[in-house]
């Protein structure tokens, strides 16, 4: 490893063969990717806007010329992407390292690697209590927005039953999935395609009466003028909102679900978070790299998830329109 006998900027460990490091791509900083995730930034962040970058401090062997010109291109243009293995500088768009080729896309822990020891920033508690969890573990479980998350957790702890996610409300089923909070996102994903077959009579005799009455509102402003446009308009309004009549119920028990998504959201993943983080410290026990990349592996979040609600959801609605329309 090229970083050997340097430190980390955030925890000030040295950085030992087999560590899981991540580098800036702006300053070329190398940090153990754990304390990076758990301050969500650059550690030399501040300089950045002074042109800064990071230059080894500790004796090591000496460098090919060539990297003394890495960060920038042969006519001068400076480079985004910083390998993470590395360090080498490469033009944006770049998909894998030249020199190493490691692919220069967000570490997966699903794919291997072990995290060191995290360190948060100077003033964050980690062994803060917040009910039977850590705020430290919490920040390492959610990962994405465990600030919001350890605020959250806090009033439940403190007895509060219900919550409101803005993501919950609006996202519904896909936000669950997204938390991995599979077993609701199943529930809400059956009841808002039940929905939605629900309404697929309505809406179609909804969409052939307005367009019916619009092909005929055209025709007639073509050929006659406003006055016997508005004449055709008002003969078919009476059937228009009677097409729309159906869709009311259904519409209204939709809005209810993404209310009562928004409402239990929060308090279903406090719940989560208590049971993954519960299993995770009996099964690793004192092994403490060992129990981080068992709360990044069932925490975090999963787009893999969400594209295949989306899939599974657009496939369940396709096969009911075809049956329907039988």
């Amino acid at each position: 490893m090229r970083y050997l006998g340097e430190n980390c900027p955030y925890c000030g460990l040295e950085f030992r063969e087999g560590d899981d490091v991540v580098v800036c791509p702006e300053c070329a900083t190398p940090h153990h990717r754990a304390c990076w995730f758990a301050h969500g930034d650059c550690a030399n962040a501040e300089k950045h806007a002074e042109g800064f970058v990071w230059k080894k401090q500790a004796a090591s062997e000496p460098e090919p010329e060539e990297t003394e010109k890495q960060n920038t291109e042969p006519d001068g243009k400076s480079l985004d992407i910083v390998c993470p293995d590395c360090g080498k500088a490469s033009p944006n768009g770049t998909l894998r390292c030249p020199d190493c080729g490691a692919l220069l896309v967000p570490f997966n822990p699903m794919m291997g690697g072990q995290p060191p020891v995290a360190q948060f920033r100077p003033g964050f508690d980690a062994e803060e209590k917040v009910g039977d969890l850590k705020a430290g573990d919490i920040a390492l479980f959610c990962r994405v927005g465990g600030a919001r998350y350890i605020k959250t957790f806090r009033k439940f702890a403190e007895g509060r039953k219900i919550g409101f996610n803005w993501g919950a409300a609006l996202f519904s089923p896909f936000w669950f999935f997204y938390r991995k909070l599979y077993q609701a996102g199943v529930i809400f994903l059956a009841l808002f395609v039940a929905v939605s077959v629900w309404m697929m009579p309505a809406s179609q005799k909804f969409y052939e009466t307005y367009e019916t009455a619009q092909y005929e509102i055209t025709a007639v402003y073509e050929e006659s003028g406003e006055e016997a446009a508005y004449a055709v308009m008002d003969k078919y309004m009476p059937d228009i909102q009677a097409a729309m009549k159906p869709l009311y119920l259904p519409t209204a028990i939709q809005f209810l679900l993404h209310l009562v998504a928004a409402l239990i959201a929060d308090k279903l993943y406090y719940k989560k978070a208590k049971k993954d983080i519960a299993q995770a410290r009996r099964s690793k026990g004192s092994d403490v790299r060992a129990f981080q990349l068992e709360l990044f592996k069932r925490g975090g979040t999963s787009f893999i998830g969400v594209a295949a609600t989306y899939v599974a959801n657009r496939a369940l609605l396709y096969l009911a329109a075809w049956l329907l329309s039988r």
